[in-house]
């Protein structure tokens, strides 16, 4: 990605599908969630974290099928063939994310802080998520001591 183009993006009505089932993919959904976004997710097992009810679940391995009509695919399995499969038919209105390959990728997502009407991101640009996970959160402890205000 030479040239990335920060938004933020509305999802209410958006369809979003997560391919896995494992921790990464557990970390996806929880966001999606928070987003107030009900994704599908696709895989024959899920983490115990996940809470089924709370998604559209397909107790299967991907399949073209699935995804025909998403706006958004994120890709979380621990198969790079499949990751890289999603994004190879994927059609030119959707956008993936291959949590496995920041270079097969139409975006990635960022590390965020959350308060009232203020949102803050950091990003390495997909270089070093363990980075940006700390330098948000130095920020967050830095705003919190500054402005006296809890942030997510």
């Amino acid at each position: 990605m030479q040239s990335p183009y920060p938004i933020i993006l509305n999802l209410a009505d958006k369809n979003i599908a997560v391919v896995g089932g494992g921790k990464v993919a557990c970390r996806k959904i929880n966001k999606l969630l928070a987003a107030g976004v009900r994704p599908t997710v696709i895989s024959p097992l899920l983490s115990p974290e996940i809470q089924p009810t709370q998604i559209n679940w397909i107790p299967d391995k991907y399949q073209r099928k699935y995804v025909e009509n998403m706006d958004i695919i994120i890709t979380c399995t621990d198969d790079r063939t499949v990751n890289d499969q999603v994004k190879k038919e994927a059609t030119h209105f959707q956008l993936v994310n291959n949590t496995s390959d920041k270079t097969n990728s139409d975006f990635y997502n960022l590390a965020t802080i959350k308060a009232n009407d203020m949102f803050i991101s950091v990003s390495t640009m997909g270089k070093s998520p363990s980075v940006a996970k700390k330098m948000k959160n130095e920020i967050k402890e830095w705003i919190n001591q500054k402005f006296h205000k809890e942030f997510e």
